[in-house]
């Protein structure tokens, strides 16, 4: 084990590696981005991180996100508990830039960083953090130049460019090529999801 990660984040990120590799079935895209990733996340971070813990209102939907997810059978249920043990030292914040979007998104939306700049874990090399969507809100259109994969902990729907929406299941595995055009939504359920986005090329 990493000396400077601890022992809590270390089962988060184990869990993680097992709930991907349960889902990434035949897609060689996946599998190879996937990878990358977990090799990435196999070198030491540059400093374990101190992050201001905080919650914000739409956290109230947490609960119900992470509960879908315990009871679902296979690496997903033991990823959820392995979540739910590191999220109360984490920062929760909205998109920057998400006021541009309406009050709706604004309020209904929260992003927390658990590898990368200010985060449980200091590195520049890959970022993995997690998403909460509440009820019947949509996270608009974004792209990024990293390629990223999300680990979906909930119910909810992906895009991709023009593409029609699709709900991967919990379980299920969301890969973004580089810079694509992408989106998601939740349902009558909250959608709470795990990402990596390797930042440095491997």
């Amino acid at each position: 084990m990493n000396l400077l990660r601890s022992v809590d984040l270390q089962h988060l990120l184990d869990t993680a590696e097992a709930a991907i590799r349960h889902g990434a079935g035949d897609d060689p895209r996946i599998g190879q981005a996937a990878e990358r990733m977990l090799t990435a996340l196999r070198a030491p971070p540059a400093q374990a991180g101190q992050p201001q813990a905080r919650r914000l209102p739409v956290c109230r939907h947490l609960a119900g996100g992470l509960e879908q997810a315990r009871h679902h059978p296979g690496p997903v249920g033991d990823l959820a508990e392995a979540f739910a043990a590191i999220e109360p030292a984490l920062c929760w914040k909205t998109r920057a830039g998400a006021d541009a979007h309406g009050d709706p998104f604004l309020n209904g939306h929260a992003n927390a960083t658990i590898a990368g700049p200010e985060a449980l874990e200091m590195r520049h090399d890959i970022v993995v953090g997690v998403s909460l969507v509440a009820p019947d809100i949509q996270y608009p259109d974004h792209r990024h130049p990293p390629e990223e994969i999300y680990i979906v902990l909930s119910g909810g729907q992906w895009r991709q460019a023009d593409g029609a929406w699709h709900e991967p299941g919990i379980g299920g595995l969301v890969y973004n090529p580089p810079n694509i055009v992408h989106a998601m939504r939740a349902t009558n359920h909250p959608l709470l999801a795990l990402w990596f986005l390797r930042t440095e090329p491997g």
